[in-house]
């Protein structure tokens, strides 16, 4: 047998060959609970993928964290919330919708442990979503966590003040407060009721980046 004829016997038969037609798989998405945004991102987050939610305090991205873990646990997913700042409230997490039976709450001592701990969960594998909520970007663990996302399909997303992953990262959303809602009356206890949001799809290289929405989401 020649050599060509190996090759192609190798790859199957002439009618199954297909020079320059490669067939692009579906990316499997994990819708975020709200609407507009899943038609803007053609169906939720990408799973097995690493997504950036950048803002600064009090725009409102723990909040929407919240509304996508909450969307999550209820859709039967099993989830994990890094939490080295130790600032997740269970009780406003209910509140939120999230399903705590479904949620590992993971309390690293600092960042450095966080990015490890998120690390370890991606390669267990098993959870639709892996929220790691840090102050301090650290670049450098970046490529780990995407190929530990892309290997066992979680979606890791990533709450921080702004965006570090670089190309690492699949899915970039930034947010900026356009308004902050607030319960109360003069000499009464003042509550947080909600904050209206302006997202931008600042990077996306599964879908189409540059759009800009507004989210309204309300605090438990």
């Amino acid at each position: 047998m020649s050599a060509a004829a190996a090759l192609l016997d190798r790859l199957g038969r002439p009618g199954a060959v297909h020079l320059g037609a490669a067939r692009s798989t579906p990316i499997a998405r994990l819708p975020t609970g709200l609407a507009p945004l899943d038609a803007a991102l053609e169906g939720g987050l990408p799973r097995g993928r690493v997504i950036e939610l950048a803002g600064a305090p009090s725009t409102g991205r723990t909040g929407l964290a919240s509304v996508i873990a909450a969307a999550a646990t209820r859709a039967g997913e099993t989830i994990a919330w890094v939490d080295p700042a130790d600032a997740f409230d269970p009780e406003a997490a209910v509140g939120a919708g999230i399903v705590l039976a479904r949620t590992l709450w993971v309390r690293p001592r600092n960042a450095t442990d966080a990015y490890r701990a998120a690390d370890i969960l991606l390669g267990a594998g098993g959870f639709g979503l892996v929220v790691l909520d840090v102050e301090q970007p650290r670049p450098t663990f970046f490529p780990r966590l995407a190929r530990a996302a892309e290997r066992t399909g979680s979606a890791l997303l990533v709450i921080t003040p702004r965006r570090a992953a670089g190309t690492f990262a699949a899915l970039g959303l930034e947010l900026r407060a356009r308004r902050v809602r607030w319960s109360g009356r003069p000499g009464h206890l003042v509550l947080l009721e909600g904050i209206d949001a302006r997202v931008s799809v600042a990077r996306n290289r599964v879908g189409r980046p540059g759009q800009v929405l507004v989210v309204r989401e309300a605090c438990a």
